[in-house]
C-alpha cells in the first residue's frame, strides 16, 4: 500500500494515537463523559497558551477563530490597525471590513517582518485606534512578526488590544500569552497540534473581555461570552 505524506504547514499528519481515539464510540456532548474530556482539553490549552485565562474551543476552522476575535470585541465604526504582510494579513483586513471596522493597514513586504515602530507611530497618530491585528507567523510567507515587542507597545494604550493569529505559530515556538501581554491569541487544530481540521482555539485576556462588554457587532454561533459561560454550547 502506498503511504502518503503531508508536507504542508497544515493540515499536518495526525498521529496514529489520535486516529485510533477517533475510531472509538462518540460521547453525547451533554454527558459527564464529554464534560470530563472537554475540561481536560481546556486545561491543556491553558498550558499551551501559557495563560491563566480561559481558552475557548470552537467547532470551526482557524478563520472561525479569527472572525470570532473581531465580532466579539469591536463595534462597527471602530478604528483598527492591521499588519498586512501576506495572505492572512489580508484576511484580517477582509474580516474587519466585513464587520464595519475602519482599517488602517501597515503594508509589509511579503517575507518581511513589521517594524514595531510602524505600529507605535500608528497608535501615536490616532489615539482612537481600538485594536492591532497581526500574525505571529504569516503562513503564506513563514515570516514571524515581533509579537513580544508589539505587545509591549500596545500595553501602553489602555483603549487598544492586541489580537494575534497564532495559527501556524502556537506549538511551534514560545508564545507566552500572559507574560507578553497578548490580549487575544488564536490557533487551529490542524497545525502544530497535529489534529484533524475543524477546531479553533481562542485565548482572551481580562482587558479584551472588557471590550466585549461594549462590543456591538452581531454574532450568534461565535458568541464567546455565551461559550465562556457554558463551554460545550457551541458544539450544537
Amino acid at each position: 500500500m502506498q503511504k502518503k505524506f503531508l508536507l504542508a504547514p497544515g493540515p499536518t499528519p495526525v498521529p496514529e494515537k489520535a486516529l485510533l481515539a477517533m475510531a472509538e464510540p462518540m460521547f453525547h456532548h451533554r454527558t459527564p463523559q464529554f464534560e470530563a474530556i472537554f475540561k481536560e482539553a481546556a486545561d491543556g490549552l491553558k498550558w499551551l497558551f501559557q495563560t491563566e485565562k480561559d481558552v475557548l474551543i470552537l467547532a470551526a476552522s482557524g478563520t472561525g477563530g479569527m472572525e470570532a476575535s473581531v465580532a466579539n470585541f469591536f463595534s462597527p465604526g471602530d478604528k483598527v490597525v492591521v499588519v498586512n504582510g501576506g495572505k492572512f494579513g489580508e484576511r484580517w483586513t477582509k474580516i474587519c471590513q466585513t464587520y464595519g471596522l475602519k482599517v488602517t493597514e501597515i503594508m509589509v513586504e511579503w517575507g518581511k517582518a513589521v517594524e514595531p515602530k510602524a505600529v507605535a507611530d500608528a497608535l501615536k497618530a490616532d489615539p482612537e485606534i481600538r485594536g492591532v491585528f497581526v500574525q505571529a507567523s504569516e503562513t503564506s510567507t513563514t515570516a514571524c512578526h515581533p509579537v513580544k515587542e508589539l505587545a509591549e507597545i500596545v500595553k501602553r494604550h489602555y483603549n487598544t488590544i492586541l489580537i494575534v493569529d497564532g495559527i501556524t505559530a502556537v506549538g511551534v515556538y514560545d508564545i507566552p500569552m500572559d507574560k507578553w501581554g497578548i490580549d487575544i491569541l488564536v490557533t487551529g487544530s490542524q497545525k502544530a497540534l497535529m489534529l484533524p481540521p475543524g477546531l479553533a482555539f481562542v485565548g482572551v485576556s481580562d482587558k479584551a473581555w472588557k471590550f466585549n462588554e461594549t462590543a456591538k457587532s452581531p454574532r450568534f454561533y461565535f458568541d464567546l461570552k455565551r461559550e465562556r459561560k457554558n463551554p460545550p454550547r457551541l458544539f450544537h
